[in-house]
């Protein structure tokens, strides 16, 4: 195959010394479209995985993180600014950790962590890399210790941190970690936003086995003071195209707290909220996960869609988030994922061929 390089790093010529961490966008810092360009200390890989865990391991660290993007990705853009703009973090992650970055897009050339070459697109298919920003951690022999899906703030990604450096991933998921952190909190003061109008009300039984279902799913997982649940009701959840796309769905609202009541899942289990959400592996909150009409997981939303490309919190409309989460209904409701199971490919081929963005 032959290769087509994408730069890594803009490393050549000397960069600001403010911007050794993060090389800023060559657009202007406004709301228009950003340019992503990895960190100068990215390790510059010939993008063989074998040789480069090799490396990381002989060097004494846990092993790779991947960081799958598009140039184009504003997440991605908020990720590197907000998240890795932070000396601190930095640190921690080459300490343990050599960094990687992968265009999804790109045709390059890549050895995967059994050996197999295959285009750097279709390894970000293979990695489950539907959506940019992923972060994946492997560590000794190519073993996937984390994999994290969309903008990561410093603070849960300072928590991802401790899970890896703790081992806590040889006996308990990330999501159970965190819940064990936050035993220890004072009983919350919010109740989870209902919207009664939106979401089918309880009891649900959600089993799809019978083969007749109409419409797809959508349950949207949420927590008592969740202050990025509270943005989401007063801001993507008001806006009519939105709501409309969500009546195309049979949609509900859990509470992924709730250890008492019971919900039917979509493969006839039943179980509480909160275990279906550990089941599930769920970390954020809010949390969209889309099933298809036999009950499969076809999508997820488990990160913080509301932030800008600074991976500042968003507390009005925004028509970028807006477009974002209605792209994601429409690659449910129009099954995009039979012909490209990554999502930035599709949304990129329907922009191409006049179906917007």
């Amino acid at each position: 195959m032959l290769r087509f390089a994408i730069p890594r790093v803009l490393g050549i010529g000397l960069l600001a010394l403010a911007a050794a961490l993060l090389v800023t966008p060559v657009q202007a810092q406004t709301s228009g479209p950003v340019e992503v360009k990895h960190p100068a200390w990215f390790k510059d890989s010939l993008l063989d995985m074998p040789a480069d865990l090799k490396e990381a391991r002989d060097a004494g660290k846990t092993g790779l993180m991947l960081f799958f993007g598009t140039r184009t990705c504003s997440y991605c853009h908020a990720f590197l600014e907000n998240t890795f703009g932070r000396p601190e973090i930095v640190e921690r992650v080459q300490a343990s950790f050599d960094v990687i970055g992968f265009e999804v897009m790109s045709d390059d050339e890549v050895v995967d962590f059994q050996g197999k070459t295959l285009w750097a697109k279709d390894f970000a298919v293979q990695e489950r890399a539907q959506f940019t920003p992923t972060l994946a951690f492997y560590g000794e022999d190519g073993r996937l210790l984390l994999r994290m899906v969309g903008y990561v703030g410093p603070e849960r990604f300072t928590a991802a941190l401790d899970y890896l450096e703790a081992g806590a991933y040889e006996h308990q998921s990330l999501r159970a970690y965190l819940d064990a952190r936050e035993a220890a909190r004072a009983e919350p003061a919010r109740a989870v936003i209902r919207d009664q109008a939106l979401f089918a009300a309880a009891p649900l039984n959600l089993d799809r086995r019978g083969g007749d279902a109409q419409r797809p799913l959508l349950v949207v997982f949420e927590r008592p003071d969740c202050d990025t649940c509270e943005r989401l009701h007063r801001t993507v959840l008001t806006v009519p195209s939105v709501r409309e796309g969500i009546g195309r769905f049979e949609a509900v609202q859990l509470d992924m707290s709730d250890a008492d009541s019971r919900v039917i899942t979509p493969h006839g289990e039943t179980l509480s909220p909160r275990d279906w959400a550990v089941r599930l592996g769920l970390t954020h909150a809010p949390a969209l996960v889309f099933f298809d009409l036999q009950g499969d997981e076809v999508l997820r939303t488990d990160t913080d869609l509301l932030v800008d490309a600074h991976g500042r919190p968003v507390d009005e409309v925004n028509p970028r988030i807006t477009a974002n989460v209605q792209a994601r209904l429409d690659y449910v409701l129009e099954q995009g994922y039979l012909e490209q199971p990554q999502f930035q490919r599709w949304r990129a081929a329907r922009a191409r061929d006049g179906g917007g963005l």
